[in-house]
């Protein structure tokens, strides 16, 4: 029904920036009125009328973005047949109060749909401005960005279990995400991952209505809120080793089933013990994270950066 681009799944960043770089991509402005959400049975066609007529196959995060525009369920998608799909689309463009639209082209497809109050930070510019940090790895599809940093400051959580810690920074050029910028946890026994916050106040700015440049300026002050901080966020880390576990399996779960659904979330702590402390907790998160795809990695690992925070 609809097509999805290339997955980048802990890349280097010379093969993602190659990638960036030489992609075939750009931008239409178009009325709304002008765009049609066609079938040929099998795929989903956006035809947009603007000098000329042309044709598009639609990608999966230009679907899901139209959808989200108007807080359409995602998850009842499967229910509904592709002719229905393209008409509930149709009347979405129909009912879009905006004198134009950005449709954003990679490939021939059309992968986005933004308003003109969306302000883009690209990935490749995001890339570009952590390279001096020394990036470690690069994660993308069509809905994020995400980056982690080397590992500028390490300790250990407990005695033997060395820990490091980098930045993490996540951007959508698709306006699924805002742009955030987080601390990196990296175990280096197993290599579990977590996402903590900077601080309480956040560390995430919004797509829309900023000035020219804020996302880039917002993105160079956290970087440098977040490398000063480094210590204390260790501190809080090697003291999940003093709580029980089974204060927080409870609140903990439910999110996991909001992330995963009912039946994955079942015995997902199911090797905890009665004497479990809230870092053996924060481990078993972290180790499970890394089987999911990117965004319910990046859920679960947020999840148990939150567990920092208590």
């Amino acid at each position: 029904m609809v097509t999805e681009g290339i997955e980048f799944n802990n890349a280097k960043i010379d093969q993602v920036v190659d990638y960036l770089e030489n992609i075939d991509r750009y931008k239409i402005q178009v009325s709304p009125g002008n765009l049609k959400i066609n079938t040929d049975g099998k795929n989903l066609i956006l035809t947009a009328m603007e000098d000329g007529v042309k044709d598009f196959l639609i990608r999966k995060s230009f679907l899901h973005k139209l959808l989200k525009w108007y807080s359409f369920p995602l998850n009842q998608l499967y229910r509904l047949s592709i002719d229905t799909i393209a008409s509930v689309c149709n009347d979405y463009l129909m009912n879009m109060n905006r004198s134009f639209v950005n449709i954003t082209i990679e490939k021939n497809e059309a992968l986005t749909i933004t308003s003109p109050e969306y302000n883009e930070i690209t990935d490749l510019e995001v890339i570009k401005n952590c390279a001096a940090l020394g990036v470690r790895t690069v994660s993308r599809n069509d809905f994020m960005l995400r980056i982690t940093t080397e590992e500028k400051f390490k300790f250990e959580a407990v005695p033997g279990d060395s820990c490091g810690i980098g930045i993490n920074v996540i951007n959508s050029e698709t306006g699924f995400r805002m742009l955030s910028i987080a601390h990196y946890i990296l175990r280096y026994v197993c290599s579990n991952g977590a996402i903590a916050r900077i601080d309480k106040t956040g560390g995430e700015k919004i797509h829309y209505g900023q000035r020219e440049n804020e996302l880039q300026e917002f993105l160079n002050e956290q970087v440098a809120k977040a490398l000063s901080n480094q210590q204390k966020i260790s501190k809080s880390i090697t003291g999940l080793s003093d709580k029980p576990a089974s204060e927080f399996v409870v609140s903990v779960n439910k999110r996991i089933e909001s992330f995963l659904g009912k039946n994955e979330s079942k015995n997902f702590f199911g090797e905890l013990k009665d004497d479990s402390t809230l870092y053996d907790l924060f481990n078993v998160v972290t180790d499970k994270a890394k089987k999911y795809d990117l965004s319910k990695r990046v859920l679960l690992e947020n999840l148990a950066g939150d567990l920092i925070l208590n």
